[in-house]
């Protein structure tokens, strides 16, 4: 019995230093590679398109003018009236559909998106105002076609490659959820989503960013 007991606390005690390790790696590595920028091929242009960047504190979304957008996409989207911009983010679908609050966070929906390859949703949000507060980020129409082709192939398309809204969801009347590709963990979070399109559309960012400040000091 003692032996067990032994074994037990030793298996404890070297998973908690392990645990303690990586957490430790990980945030040093997000700080360092956060700080490192890209070196993107540079564009210049008579007149930029204008796209935008925002963060609730925590995670980033990319915002678009509808007029930016393919009308195949925009009709396949949810109509909010008088709307003319639509903030596009990626991320774990139990963040998204079980934590409308971080007063609701639950452990487990932590551990399970930080350690387990789990499920994703994309979140679409109308605004009817640009909010002087989001980040302006100006691309020549080839950044701005690679970054709506990584956004576009995000969406989990169904058998007639339609986009997939998720019936019933959302926090309020001006946000939807639709089915999305990839799975959420703590080395591929909603920012670094955001981080690849940002590269895609060769606008400078950081090399590696899982929180939002990583993106958003760049811009």
């Amino acid at each position: 019995m003692q032996l067990i007991f032994w074994r037990l606390t030793k298996f404890s005690l070297v998973f908690l230093v392990v645990f303690l390790v990586f957490v430790l790696n990980y945030m040093f590595f997000a700080w360092f590679l956060s700080r490192l920028t890209t070196t993107p091929k540079e564009y210049k242009c008579a007149k930029p398109n204008k796209v935008y960047a925002t963060s609730n504190g925590v995670h980033t979304d990319l915002i678009f003018h509808k007029n930016l957008l393919d009308e195949h996409f925009l009709e396949q989207l949810q109509v909010v009236e008088g709307a003319d911009y639509i903030a596009i983010g990626w991320g774990d679908e139990g963040f998204y559909l079980y934590t409308p609050s971080w007063a609701e966070l639950k452990i487990s929906t932590a551990i399970a998106a930080a350690f387990l390859p789990s499920k994703t949703l994309m979140h679409l949000t109308h605004y009817k105002r640009l909010n002087p507060n989001w980040k302006s980020i100006e691309l020549c129409d080839e950044q701005l076609q690679a970054m709506k082709k990584f956004v576009y192939a995000s969406f989990k398309n169904d058998k007639n490659d339609n986009i997939q809204l998720l019936e019933g969801t959302g926090y309020r009347d001006n946000d939807f959820f639709y089915v999305a590709k990839g799975n959420y963990t703590c080395l591929y979070t909603c920012n670094i989503w955001v981080n690849q399109a940002l590269k895609k559309a060769s606008v400078k960012t950081a090399i590696w960013s899982p929180f939002d400040k990583g993106i958003l000091r760049h811009l």
